[in-house]
């Protein structure tokens, strides 16, 4: 009797029946889908890769009995064996996820675009990062958008294993890193224009933690173009981005403040709205008559009839789609130059200032 040979044993024979369904705790294997639709297990494992070269029956004959068997591919499996997973790390502290999620699903369908998927690494804060990513490297990463500060010593670890790193909303030099943000200076600038020329001379400037490099750039963007103008003693207290933080923060300053104050920059919009909700509420004071308010961001709330909030709008959908950009060419060519990218901010003028 003949022995089968090599060929049969990879290439069962063809099932004509129906297939039963794998149970969740026994999951379908690509083997499972061979055996059952009578091809090599080569051959499915082409058949859900769209560009291969299937003939169109084939590959329905094994959609349909991989549907019927409850089959996925496994990509995990996939990424070891094509070195490419079409995941990307970003990371993300509370402040973003809290009081700015339109960025992160700006990133979303920016990555979905190019066929890739988002991995959310979510930290307390820039100061947390470092121990998080420790565990971020088992993850079969293609690239890394951060939107939290980095030390060299993280950065390097990424660069050693070919995932490149790519800064939103933060400026960082590095050999093979690539930055995107908003001009914030820029934008803070052009607040302390307006504000000025239309009156103001006593601010108070609300600020974000210390050392949170997005508000401090803010607040350097608009002091400085201030002291420029002439106007040297702004106030700037510290709060923690919140709404509640603005509130306070604005309320204590004026009830230690010896002079009446006309015009608030805060780093961001919850923080204005604090300290708007503040004027009108607590202090009883007319915005902008008595007061004029401003914010950065242009958050969904700020645009409300209850408060008709003077801001900057992030064009978040540029800086998503120029972070997957540069992410990508980095992937193709690991040694180009770095490169940084700032987007204008826009100035929204509305019934606070």
């Amino acid at each position: 009797m003949a022995l089968p040979s090599s060929a049969a044993k990879r290439r069962p024979p063809k099932s004509t029946g129906t297939v039963e369904p794998t149970s969740a705790a026994q999951r379908a294997t690509s083997y499972d889908v061979a055996i059952a639709a009578g091809v090599a297990q080569s051959t499915v494992s082409r058949c859900f890769q769209p560009d291969s070269p299937i003939s169109p029956d084939t590959r329905a004959h094994v959609m349909a009995i991989a549907g019927q068997l409850g089959y996925r591919p496994n990509a995990l499996a996939r990424s070891l064996i094509l070195g490419r997973s079409n995941v990307v790390g970003v990371i993300v502290t509370r402040y973003t996820l809290r009081y700015n999620p339109e960025l992160l699903y700006a990133l979303g369908e920016a990555l979905a675009a190019r066929s890739a998927k988002l991995l959310l690494i979510a930290v307390d804060s820039d100061d947390a990062v470092h121990s998080t990513l420790r565990d971020a490297l088992e993850f079969p990463l293609d690239g890394l958008i951060s939107c939290a500060t980095m030390t060299d010593g993280d950065i390097a670890g990424f660069r050693r294993h070919g995932v490149p790193v790519v800064f939103l909303n933060r400026c960082v030099v590095s050999d093979g890193v690539d930055c995107v943000g908003t001009d914030n200076v820029h934008a803070t600038r052009q607040i302390a224009d307006a504000l000025y020329h239309a009156g103001h001379r006593r601010f108070v400037c609300i600020s974000g933690p210390h050392g949170a490099p997005v508000s401090e750039e803010r607040v350097a963007g608009f002091v400085g173009r201030l002291r420029e103008l002439g106007v040297t003693d702004v106030v700037t207290v510290a709060s923690d981005f919140s709404y509640d933080g603005g509130r306070a923060a604005f309320l204590e300053q004026v009830s230690s403040s010896a002079q009446k104050i006309d015009g608030v920059f805060c780093a961001n919009d919850q923080l204005a709205l604090g300290a708007l909700d503040a004027c009108r509420f607590d202090l009883k004071l007319a915005v902008p008559e008595d007061i004029a308010i401003v914010g950065f961001d242009d958050v969904a709330e700020a645009s409300r009839a209850a408060y008709q909030l003077t801001t900057v709008r992030q064009q978040v959908e540029k800086l998503a789609a120029q972070a997957v950009r540069l992410l990508n060419e980095r992937l193709a060519e690991p040694r180009i130059r770095p490169r940084t990218i700032l987007v204008p901010g826009v100035l929204i003028r509305r019934a606070s200032a």
